[in-house]
């Protein structure tokens, strides 16, 4: 896999993962207090409707007590209890009470009528009032248990009307007079709970302790028992709860609270639907959100990933075209990142590949040129040497040593100029100088002089063959041949710090400003560029071929008053070990 699709889907699964886990785990916890806060004002909800239910009650209750404690009311009850002498004292009580109960409920719309009862069944109705089988609608035996308490019984479905009842004492001896009947109309409760938001979306009704309807929308439940599952967990449970049930493949929350100090319950269903309606749409916004948020986290991982690996590929690309030997090419990254840090690495390492292998291929051309001239001078040395020999022998044959001498030192120069050794010690090297001084000596005779003063520890140290016989043989040329009095050539060697220097000194004409630029300049081009000799030039660029570009051949003239040729080299024996300096030196004659 590239590294940009492993950047974007490990971003992907560390945005997602958690995403989804945050959405998710928020989710079911709102939902869960959504739940919770929809179940505890459901609750508040029926409580609060559980006390206008109350109230209603308790205007009931204050419309009994009002007709308990009224004196012509227990009067006519006496008088009923003890017998009428006529019908006409019967009808003129009746008229009395009437009046007494009308005036009681004119103020009350939620009272459909009164009607008081004697212990011999007589009654006094109100004005609007239906006599139900002259008393027996209601239970006597439950009013007389209650001894005086206001006891709420079933709804007539017929008339739509709740049936409240007690029984009627005596205020002076406590002593039953006969029964209070009041029917309250149904609809004076169900407008209590009718305009809930509940009731919307879902249904509202009130039960007794038997499982009969007293209150309800449909009017065609009242008075009836319904076969809910539910309805022995709400007889049978406490005051208030709420619970869950499947009905018809539809799960319901049911929510009940008990009606004052009645036997009634309030209850509540609401299917789960709509009960979870805010947790849906809550879902729905958080499922949109984590869509956003997805498709997002999708556009910020490609676009972070995109931007951590295209520089890479970039540079990926690169490396292969360098791999095609392009050297030319450069990664321009600007940031202070590792990617920005590896560009600039980069182009370091490109730019000093090319730099190795130009000087590589410099090196190899300049082995190349000088084995070549290695060849062309070894064109049959045999010959060369064994021709060299016979002058010598010729010459002592002849009584002239001085030839032999010259021609037995121009063969052990040639001999050891064709060796394949590329190192020789300094001493060796010096005893070649004295080879090619003692030659031109013939030439010149007494016109200059060489000393030679080495500190004798350096005769060990390696060296290039011929670095010092080029720079001699330029002294003699060009700063001996043209002078006219006796020039000398010092030659010193000594250690400075890591290096040791080797110095030619002459006292010659020296070398014009002009002139010494221009041959400094060209220390650093090939010869066939330099226009000029190839001694000076052939040994400062071996020295730096082997040693490296911090040493090799220093110039300085003065017109006039001679050339100083400085060599620097490292310090190491034939052991390849460095030589440590020492204050102790040599005079080795020439």
């Amino acid at each position: 896999m590239k590294i940009q699709k492993k950047l974007l889907v490990s971003f992907l699964i560390l945005n997602l993962i958690p995403l989804t886990m945050i959405g998710t785990l928020t989710y079911q916890k709102s939902r869960s207090l959504i739940q919770e806060k929809t179940n505890a004002y459901t609750t508040d909800l029926l409580t609060e409707v559980s006390k206008n239910i109350e109230f209603k009650m308790k205007e009931v209750k204050r419309l009994y007590y009002s007709l308990f404690t009224n004196k012509e009311v227990r009067d006519a009850l006496k008088k009923a209890n003890l017998g009428f002498q006529n019908q006409l004292e019967y009808l003129d009580e009746i008229n009395k009470i009437k009046q007494i109960l009308d005036g009681a409920i004119i103020d009350s719309e939620d009272v459909q009528d009164i009607s008081l009862y004697g212990l011999n069944k007589n009654v006094f109705p109100s004005g609007n009032a239906i006599i139900y089988n002259n008393g027996d609608a209601f239970n006597v035996h439950v009013l007389d248990e209650n001894e005086g308490n206001l006891v709420w019984m079933t709804t007539d479905p017929e008339q739509l009307t709740i049936t409240a009842g007690s029984s009627l004492f005596d205020v002076g001896n406590l002593l039953k007079i006969g029964y209070f009947e009041l029917h309250l109309k149904e609809d004076a409760l169900y407008s209590v709970f009718a305009q809930t938001k509940l009731n919307n979306e879902g249904e509202m009704y009130i039960v007794n302790q038997d499982g009969r309807i007293i209150s309800h929308a449909n009017k065609s439940l009242i008075n009836t028992i319904p076969a809910y599952p539910y309805m022995s967990r709400v007889l049978q449970g406490p005051e208030q709860d709420h619970t869950t049930e499947m009905m018809d493949g539809i799960n319901y929350v049911i929510t009940y609270h008990a009606v004052g100090n009645t036997d009634w319950k309030i209850v509540s269903v609401i299917p789960d639907a709509k009960y979870s309606q805010t947790s849906i749409v809550l879902k729905n916004w958080m499922f949109i959100i984590l869509i956003i948020c997805i498709v997002f986290a999708i556009l910020l991982a490609y676009v972070v990933s995109n931007s951590i690996s295209k520089p890479i590929r970039q540079l990926s690309a690169m490396m292969k075209d360098v791999e095609k030997d392009r050297f030319d090419i450069q990664f321009n990254y600007n940031s202070r990142n590792e990617i920005g840090m590896m560009s600039r690495n980069f182009n370091r390492m490109i730019d000093r590949i090319h730099h190795l292998i130009n000087t590589v291929y410099q090196e190899e051309l300049l082995k190349q040129q000088s084995q070549l001239k290695y060849l062309m001078f070894q064109i049959n040395p045999h010959f060369l040497f064994n021709t060299l020999e016979t002058i010598n022998w010729l010459a002592r044959m002849k009584n002239v040593p001085e030839v032999g001498k010259l021609s037995k030192a121009l063969g052990d120069l040639m001999r050891e100029g064709i060796k394949g050794k590329e190192y020789i010690p300094l001493d060796k090297e010096l005893d070649n100088v004295n080879k090619y001084v003692y030659i031109q000596q013939y030439r010149y005779g007494d016109k200059f002089t060489i000393t030679v003063d080495m500190d004798e520890t350096a005769l060990p140290l390696l060296v290039p063959r011929f670095i010092l016989q080029p720079l001699v043989e330029n002294a003699i040329v060009h700063g001996m041949e043209m002078k006219i009095d006796h020039g000398v050539i010092d030659i010193r060697g000594f250690y400075e710090e890591r290096t040791f220097i080797i110095t030619i000194r002459d006292n010659g004409n020296g070398i014009e400003a002009e002139r010494l630029a221009q041959i400094r300049e060209n220390l650093h081009v090939t010869i066939e560029d330099s226009g000029m000799g190839i001694g000076l030039i052939n040994v400062h660029q071996r020295v730096q071929l082997y040693y490296g570009k911090e040493y090799g051949l220093q110039l300085e003239s003065v017109v006039g008053e001679g050339t100083v040729i400085t060599v620097v080299l490292p310090r190491i024996d034939e052991r390849g070990q460095q030589i440590q300096p020492t204050s102790k030196e040599r005079r080795i004659p020439v």
